[in-house]
């Protein structure tokens, strides 16, 4: 009975393992597959023909690709900064406000969460059309911001929470100003998290789609309304060149950022 009841024990964590193993796989499998048809020399996506480095050359000689694949880095980094800079002050301003403010301020700012980014896209293009302002990367930007915002502000202002406020009061009593104690406390408290919001909301502006139809215009084609218009003439190894070096760009950021994090814990453990 005992060893009947340990095996009926064990099972869940078996059967959790292996659905781990499986969602590891199920992510993980199309990323390899990607990588290893981008040095396929058939001009089909899905078949192989022998290793060849040859849709690397395409790619750097695809001047459309890669003027989306700029425009898509250029409202990422500026929509991120913005974004950051938003959720930051953001959650310096609720930090002043009462019950009642607080909730109104979170409520109106977490709103587009809710709502179909369809109908935001729909919307800025309706006070865009009703200003008479031209689509562009002014348009492209301010309507990933407005996707992108919310999120930067619930990292940002979920940290900020968890600081002391007698840090920023202590400071206030020995003389220092609030940009002072901006730059030197609550800045440096708070650098994590605005790193992991900008990159973030960097990852959900270069990867969107709804929004940049409806908000960009002539010469702001983004990357991903690129590809998707490479669907009606085929796609070719070409995209999965540019699918495996956006992929080694992301793992060298991640591990640079692992490494610093392993350096920092391992200084603070021989201190």
């Amino acid at each position: 009975m005992r060893s009947r009841a340990a095996r009926t024990g064990h099972l869940p964590d078996a059967v959790t393992g292996w659905l781990a193993r499986g969602v590891i796989v199920f992510l993980y499998v199309p990323i390899v597959v990607v990588v290893v048809l981008s040095f396929n020399d058939s001009d089909l996506t899905y078949k192989w023909a022998g290793f060849s480095t040859r849709w690397y050359g395409v790619l750097a000689q695809d001047t459309d690709l890669l003027a989306a694949l700029r425009v898509s880095a250029e409202a990422g980094v500026i929509s991120a900064t913005l974004a950051t800079l938003g959720g930051l002050f953001a959650a310096m301003g609720m930090a002043r406000l009462g019950p009642r403010g607080r909730a109104l301020f979170s409520g109106s700012l977490f709103l587009p969460l809710v709502i179909p980014e369809i109908v935001l896209g729909v919307a800025l293009l309706s006070v865009f059309g009703t200003l008479r302002a031209s689509l562009g990367m002014t348009s492209l930007v301010l309507g990933h911001l407005v996707v992108t915002l919310p999120y930067a502000a619930l990292i940002v202002i979920g940290a900020h929470r968890a600081l002391d406020p007698s840090l920023d009061e202590a400071a206030a009593d020995l003389g220092c100003g609030a940009w002072q104690r901006l730059r030197l406390i609550t800045l440096p408290l708070l650098k994590h998290a605005l790193l992991a919001s900008w990159l973030l909301c960097f990852t959900i502006s270069f990867g969107n789609i709804v929004m940049s139809t409806f908000t960009g215009g002539v010469g702001t084609t983004t990357l991903p309304l690129r590809v998707y218009s490479l669907l009606k003439t085929g796609l070719t190894p070409e995209i999965n060149a540019l699918g495996t070096l956006l992929v080694l760009f992301t793992f060298v950021i991640i591990l640079g950022a692992g490494l610093r994090q392993m350096r920092r814990v391992l200084v603070d453990d021989r201190t």
